[in-house]
């Protein structure tokens, strides 16, 4: 389904969450949750709050939607594992947004 947040867990579960109320991802909304391993975030989202997903130790990737205008402060801040991250020229990031997150590829 469109309009729904898809988070894959460690446990090889996956959760939806409905977005369909709002553009933005709240502030805190991931932080610590050391399940997540991937995001798949749905057409409509345009902002990503900041620390949003904070710690969150295990996630490895992160699909952004084309609707995406804006990552916040270390919104993925010591993301240790996060591999893949690709969003497109025109988004305004943080400088901070990816900060320890060393084995990012961009």
């Amino acid at each position: 389904m469109k309009d729904r947040i898809k988070v894959f867990l460690y446990n090889k579960t996956t959760k939806e969450i409905d977005m369909s109320d709002f553009k933005t991802i709240p502030d805190d909304m991931f932080a610590d949750r050391r399940d997540v391993v991937r995001v798949e975030l749905p057409e409509g989202v345009e902002v990503i709050g900041n620390n949003s997903f904070e710690n969150c130790s295990r996630l490895e990737e992160v699909i952004f939607p084309q609707s995406l205008k804006k990552i916040g402060n270390e919104a993925f801040i010591d993301c240790v594992n996060l591999v893949k991250a690709v969003y497109g020229d025109q988004v305004e990031v943080a400088p901070n947004a990816f900060q320890g997150c060393d084995r990012l590829q961009q």
